[in-house]
């Protein structure tokens, strides 16, 4: 089975275009720093739609739905 970098599938991986760090690094929210793909890592979390969503809340809060038709 090939090897495959874990950080661009995992929930902590943030790659950050507007820092123009390279296409081959990105952010580590776990480290707090600035790191390229591992194929091992401790802090490996498989990003799924369901993990992404609770970050998003625990982030940013949670969007009532009637939030969502306000008129601007």
């Amino acid at each position: 089975m090939e090897k495959s970098n874990l950080c661009v599938k995992c929930i902590n991986w943030d790659h950050r275009p507007e820092g123009a760090p390279g296409e081959r690094m990105g952010y580590c929210i776990a480290r707090h720093r600035i790191v390229s793909p591992h194929l091992e890592c401790e802090y490996y979390q498989l990003r799924t739609a369901d993990r992404v969503a609770t970050l998003n809340n625990r982030l940013y809060g949670q969007i009532d739905d009637s939030m969502e038709e306000m008129d601007f």
